[in-house]
């Protein structure tokens, strides 16, 4: 079922994407991710503007041409006039909750064998 939506703010569209790949699977970002790899024809990670809105047209989310724009353009750090899907996955996903986040500090911790705090070649 495609869900056509006006985006007034960047929140609104990962919220829309963030309910979509709910409704979609529990691994809803992993279909995000391989619809992106399948509209990826040249395999360089990132989308045109184009590719990106039928990328998420077949994942069920129609975008608008100004709505595509706009997203394109707030997520293309390098100024390529494309869409890097780990900038937008990442954007998507958000920050990592506090469970998720002590876990990332404890295998870090790990890593950094002389509490330099930094994983240097010498701790691995």
């Amino acid at each position: 079922m495609e869900k056509h939506v006006q985006i007034s703010n960047f929140d609104e569209i990962r919220q829309n994407v963030i309910d979509l790949c709910k409704r979609r699977s529990a691994n809803g970002l992993r279909g995000l991710r391989r619809m992106f790899k399948v509209m990826d024809r040249n395999g360089n990670g990132s989308l045109s503007p184009v590719e990106f809105k039928y990328a998420m047209r077949d994942y069920g989310l129609t975008l608008s041409e100004i709505e595509v724009t706009q997203i394109v353009k707030h997520f293309d750090s390098n100024k390529d006039g494309q869409l890097s899907f780990n900038e937008f996955l990442r954007a998507i996903r958000g920050q990592l909750n506090e469970r998720r986040l002590a876990l990332v500090h404890r295998a870090y911790g790990i890593l950094d064998k002389d509490g330099s705090g930094q994983v240097t070649l010498a701790d691995i």
